[in-house]
């Protein structure tokens, strides 16, 4: 990870600590996006802040006395550190509306306050490419906002958001619940889900008020995860479910994991990838228990984790959250399945 560290100092056990007593952790969670790695940083926003890179829009042309490209411009990352240089990460078009990490973060924290949050409250994450062009930014909420579901393993409530300055992704807001247990993470539909373009009609302002939207809609997610909780499993209707529609929507490779996973609460390897056949024919091998798995699962909020730890697996960053997200429809897809029987 190309971070470039100032005023704090790395320290052996991977602390970067400055004169505020303030400490970054750079964590061992690894990502993808577009094919390349991305790191992250653990710790205050203040001080993450700091190893944020800025980024400017200018003339694309092949050197300084040349003309310009009359339909495109370059994004350039500006210099973190005295030792480095601009960086190009990108070529936009003339309508593109760039929009800098730090002040997306900035809006989705002060969307926050009016909620009596103060962002130097919050446990923060920031994961960023080499080149810093792609970031995906966590808060933690406090304690408060915690749900405490059934099986006793608690949901903990976070703001995510995810942002590039390359033209390549849109930037998208979320809130999502975060199993405690297992780091599993959730998006409940109900939610602030936004995915905006980086185009002349993006506003940065509106993400307060979008956040404001999405904290009034908590309480439907949880009424969601109560109906979940009392619907009872039918394990030979999941079995067809598995082996038809989540096959087809995710797979047989996964479809044959979640089905195992909500048998017996361990993850499993198909012993032959190239084996025909429905997901629950595959020859398996039994791997470690899924952390908070039920053994077996009982109800759909169970098959919700079983979904939600398959998703959170994922190491590519947008297919995770395409995954996470839609968990819910998929959830509630069973639920009619089991009512129709």
């Amino acid at each position: 990870m190309n971070i470039s560290i100032e005023s704090d100092v790395i320290t052996n056990d991977g602390l970067a600590t400055g004169s505020s007593d303030e400490t970054v952790k750079i964590t061992d969670e690894k990502t993808r996006w577009k094919a390349r790695d991305a790191d992250y940083l653990s710790g205050r926003w203040s001080s993450i802040s700091k190893h944020i890179p800025k980024f400017e829009l200018v003339n694309f042309k092949a050197n300084d006395c040349g003309p310009s490209n009359p339909y495109f411009r370059m994004v350039v990352r500006q210099p973190i550190s005295v030792t480095e240089q601009l960086i190009p990460v990108g070529v936009v078009s003339k309508t593109y509306q760039l929009a800098q990490h730090a002040e997306v973060v900035e809006m989705c924290l002060e969307g926050l306050k009016p909620h009596g949050i103060e962002p130097e409250e919050l446990r923060c994450e920031v994961g960023l490419t080499s080149l810093g062009e792609w970031m995906n930014f966590r808060a933690y909420f406090p304690s408060k906002y915690e749900f405490h579901p059934k099986d006793g393993n608690k949901l903990g409530l976070r703001l995510e958001c995810f942002n590039s300055v390359d033209g390549t992704s849109r930037l998208t807001i979320l809130l999502s619940w975060l199993r405690l247990v297992c780091s599993n993470g959730l998006v409940i539909s109900e939610s602030v889900e936004v995915h905006d373009t980086h185009d002349e009609h993006l506003d940065l302002q509106i993400i307060p008020k979008l956040i404001k939207s999405g904290m009034g809609k908590i309480s439907a997610d949880l009424l969601r995860i109560r109906r979940w909780e009392d619907s009872s499993l039918d394990q030979s209707r999941f079995k067809d479910w598995v082996d038809t529609i989540l096959a087809d929507k995710w797979g047989k490779k996964a479809a044959c994991r979640a089905l195992h996973i909500c048998r017996t609460g361990r993850d499993v390897e198909i012993t032959n990838p190239f084996e025909g056949g429905d997901p629950s024919e595959k020859g398996i091998n039994l791997l470690d228990p899924v952390p908070g798995a039920a053994d077996p699962s009982s109800n759909l909020y169970d098959v919700c984790q079983a979904l939600s730890w398959l998703a959170t697996q994922r190491n590519n960053a947008e297919q995770r959250l395409e995954w996470q997200s839609a968990i819910p429809d998929l959830v509630e897809d069973l639920r009619r399945y089991l009512k129709a029987a």
